[in-house]
């Protein structure tokens, strides 16, 4: 989740440094920033740590960070000083700061007083609806995990709202890879400590990869995938729907139709099943599509996905649709040396390759889990300019 900063500064220059240190951190969200000469009595209600360039010698200043530390209600405190002095950290822990940096600020360590501090809970923004939207890979090898983290990330990039991926591959889940990162927990410690969740404690659990994407990895070990139940992962999401802490949460299913997958299906409001131009990916999908047919899911909505799409392929798309006996939603076009790079250097297309065909295929699929936003008359060219850039 987000950090929202207000920043105070003696100097432009300080200013814009800070500034920039604050934009490079995975959470960090500049809200306000001042000169110190407009220091507010309150600080702004909307955020969650102050930083000050501090100034020596300044009574008045030390009068307001000692009062504002001192409200429990009031945001952190953290302090830019121009030396870093065994007296300057005595008076900084008396006056209630939570941190103390001097330049050159690391980035490592800016991250690591992020993540030292408490979640908020009280002023997050609540989304007015959760969509759960599942990936459903037809066989292992057709991209699923591919499209879901990409998915997931051009979604969150258009900051209508906080996304979470879960990694529903319990056994041999991957979504920690496409991103490069290293959570410190899993779907597991959700599950064992439910009967203590509450929204701050369970936003300690999630990784924040952005400002506006969570991730919950799957198991790190085998063993565990088999503590997690159909009735805990519904549990889970029927929690996570309640705190409405996320306008979209998307599921990276197993290709294997074990409890948990089937719950998750049921749970959906959106279904994308994934395959790809072979026989026996095409040959599950359909089997797929016929058992979606007999859960008779009500008012989930479904569409395929058609993964290393090529023109001049052995497959035409009309054989495809043929054989399936259903319409194909989208195509993501073969490029295995462009997506094998995004994988290899576990990095999402809009990232490396923003203009790209492959990510403008991906971004069609989030544009229409926007929902009605996508179908605005002049959505088509919002995605264009992006794109191409404004003029």
């Amino acid at each position: 989740m987000a950090i929202r900063f207000s920043l105070y500064y003696h100097s432009k220059e300080n200013g814009e440094y800070l500034q920039k240190i604050i934009n490079t951190s995975r959470q960090g969200m500049l809200v306000d920033t001042q000169s110190l000469a407009n220091l507010p009595a309150r600080v702004n209600s909307g955020t969650d740590v102050v930083f000050l360039e501090y100034q020596e010698d300044d009574a008045k200043l030390d009068r307001w960070i000692e009062k504002t530390a001192a409200d429990p209600k009031s945001p952190s405190i953290f302090l830019f000083l121009h030396e870093i002095t065994t007296n300057s950290l005595w008076k900084a822990l008396r006056l209630g700061v939570k941190e103390c940096f001097s330049f050159p600020i690391r980035v490592e360590e800016f991250q690591e007083a992020l993540d030292r501090l408490p979640t908020p809970d009280a002023s997050l923004e609540v989304a007015e609806t959760t969509r759960v939207v599942s990936f459903l890979g037809s066989k292992g090898g057709v991209g699923n995990t591919f499209i879901a983290t990409n998915v997931a990330h051009l979604l969150a990039q258009e900051q209508k709202g906080q996304v979470l991926l879960l990694d529903l591959d319990l056994r041999y889940g991957q979504v920690i890879y496409f991103y490069d990162v290293q959570p410190k927990y899993t779907v597991i410690d959700v599950i064992e400590n439910f009967e203590r969740l509450d929204k701050a404690y369970l936003q300690s659990l999630f990784h924040s990869y952005d400002k506006y994407l969570s991730i919950l990895p799957a198991p790190s070990r085998l063993e565990e995938a088999e503590a997690v139940s159909g009735e805990h992962f519904e549990k889970v999401l029927r929690y996570l729907k309640n705190t409405r802490l996320f306008s979209w949460i998307l599921l990276d299913c197993c290709h294997q139709m074990d409890e948990v997958t089937l719950k998750a299906l049921e749970l959906s409001d959106d279904i994308l099943l994934v395959t790809n131009p072979s026989i026996p990916a095409l040959s599950n999908a359909k089997k797929l599509l016929e058992l979606l047919h007999l859960l008779d899911l009500g008012g989930v909505r479904s569409e395929v996905i058609l993964n290393s799409w090529q023109k001049r392929g052995d497959l035409g798309e009309a054989e495809v649709v043929g054989f399936l006996g259903r319409e194909i939603t989208s195509k993501i076009t073969f490029d295995p040396q462009q997506v094998g790079r995004c994988i290899n250097e576990g990095r999402p297309m809009g990232e490396i390759a923003p203009r790209h065909t492959v990510c403008q295929e991906l971004r069609t699929i989030a544009g229409r889990l926007l929902g009605d936003e996508a179908k605005n008359a002049g959505s088509g060219l919002k995605w264009i300019k992006r794109l191409v850039g404004k003029s």
